[in-house]
């Protein structure tokens, strides 16, 4: 029995996936959407909005009728009260509560929703000759008004006639004698009145909810195309690995929060992309040129003998270089590695000339050559001092490995720009591009050199000193483009080299 058990617990159903069970599925991740809430609070508002308008509209409009009703039914007694003051036509009070009637009922006629009934008191029922809306001549509606009036007043009585519901105001009629009395009675069909307010409130209620439905539509289609970029975010991010970052999203054509949130998500891959593609140039670089430096250190451990002072002294000397070597290599691969940071320079006002003349007390004393300064510009111009001095020594220290002994190497710095004053001017005037030169009377570079010795690790042809690592040049290249300027080079073999660091302008 619990083998039989067992194994009933193992057997799993499995619904098979129909195309509505897909539907259906389909249609509540849709519901789940951000467009559809704000499209749904929107439209919800909207209703409520509606539903109270409507609402309130139609308590007004009933209360407005109870006071219209109540004050047209007023005016037929007061009618009746201005003919009493103007007595007989012809002349004299009225004798009688019949004469009084009939010239009344001949008068004007009632409005659209009025009867009018005059009685005299145990006597005979007074009606207009036209047709009325009302049947007030009835047993029931004489019963009711007798029943109901105050002397000398008037009394409002809503009662059922006919299937509707009907104001009476009851006024009670008498002669200035007092000898005789009797009821003016008028009617309003405010019932009438009232199914029409509710019939024109279901016709507001029957177009606001087109109106709703409209505006759902509208709005579904309108917050579909603001909601794309925000799908192709949700998209993009599903298809972003570390491996492919070079998903974008298509930014629409507008000003809008939406599409500025999908440019500033470029921007941010952008970004993302840039900086793991320096922690992986890094990596390759570092496991590249290390490599040796580290073979070269475990081969001469292998082959150190321990016992010989002279061997051991030897490869100390030896193990201490190529550690060094590895500790500048490692410095300039990270200062690469941090060269697309934004606090990879911090910018500040130089002046043109002190700068040069302190860069060449720095170089000159890196070998014995022929240092000069070739030309002084004035001016100041925004830059990181000390990357540019960085710049400054790096392309020296290249200059100085493809010279001899008497060769000239020159510092210099000319503005690309018209214009100018002294460093020390009161008016400062704006200046176009500083160029910054580097110059040698060396070996040059041969023209198939020329445009990869900016790429790392890249050596040129020709060199009559030590080579280096390979990445002084691309140190320098990101320096420049750190000030959003450009390195280029102006060689010919065995003629020199001039490099120029070109940033942009400043003020003299």
């Amino acid at each position: 029995m619990r083998s039989r058990t067992a194994e009933m617990h193992k057997v799993s159903v499995r619904v098979p996936t129909t195309p509505l069970r897909q539907a259906w599925s389909a249609v509540r991740a849709e519901l789940r959407t951000v467009r559809v809430r704000v499209l749904a609070t929107v439209l919800a508002f909207l209703a409520a909005g509606l539903l109270v308008t409507g609402v309130t509209t139609l308590a007004l409009d009933l209360r407005n009728l109870n006071s219209r009703a109540n004050e047209e039914l007023l005016l037929q007694s007061a009618r009746l009260q201005n003919i009493v003051e103007q007595g007989v036509p012809g002349g004299g009070p009225f004798t009688s509560l019949d004469g009084l009637f009939t010239v009344f009922l001949q008068g004007d006629a009632p409005g659209r929703y009025e009867s009018v009934m005059a009685t005299v008191n145990g006597g005979k029922t007074f009606l207009p000759a036209a047709e009325q809306p009302s049947n007030l001549a009835t047993p029931r509606v004489l019963e009711t008004v007798r029943a109901e009036h105050i002397e000398n007043s008037t009394v409002f009585h809503d009662m059922s006639l006919d299937g509707r519901t009907v104001r009476l105001a009851i006024t009670s009629v008498s002669l200035r004698d007092g000898s005789s009395g009797g009821l003016l009675v008028a009617a309003n069909e405010i019932g009438r009145q009232r199914e029409q307010l509710i019939a024109s409130f279901g016709t507001f209620a029957g177009a606001s909810l087109v109106t709703l439905l409209l505006a759902g539509a509208v709005g579904f289609a309108v917050t579909g195309r603001l909601f794309v970029p925000v799908r192709r975010l949700r998209q993009a991010t599903e298809s972003i690995t570390f491996e492919d970052l070079s998903t974008r999203v298509l930014v629409p054509s507008g000003d809008d929060d939406v599409s500025q949130l999908a440019t500033d998500f470029n921007r941010m891959l952008d970004r993302l992309e840039t900086g793991i593609a320096d922690q992986r140039q890094f990596v390759d670089d570092a496991s590249h040129e290390l490599r040796t430096p580290l073979t070269i250190i475990g081969g001469h451990l292998q082959l150190l003998q321990a016992g010989d002072p002279r061997d051991v002294s030897e490869t100390q000397v030896l193990l201490l270089e190529e550690l060094d070597r590895m500790q500048s290599l490692v410095d300039e691969l990270l200062l690469l590695a941090r060269s697309g940071r934004p606090d990879f320079i911090r910018l500040d006002w130089i002046d043109a000339d002190s700068f040069l003349a302190a860069a060449m007390d720095r170089i000159k004393v890196l070998a014995d050559r022929r240092w000069q300064i070739e030309s002084m510009p004035g001016g100041r111009f925004r830059a990181d001092r000390n990357r540019l001095t960085q710049a400054v020594e790096q392309l020296a220290a290249n200059a100085v490995q493809a010279t001899r002994r008497h060769d000239v190497i020159s510092l210099g710095a000319a503005w690309t720009g018209s214009g100018g004053a002294a460093p020390n001017g009161h008016q400062e005037q704006p200046l176009g591009d500083i160029e910054i030169w580097v110059a040698d009377s060396g070996c040059g570079i041969n023209p198939e050199d020329q445009e990869r010795i900016f790429d790392r690790f890249a050596r040129a042809g020709v060199s009559r000193g030590k080579e280096g690592s390979g990445l002084g040049l691309p140190i320098v290249k990101a320096i420049a483009e750190a000030h959003s300027g450009t390195l280029r080079v102006i060689s010919e073999a065995n003629e020199g080299s001039r490099f120029v660091l070109s940033l942009p302008g400043g003020t003299a």
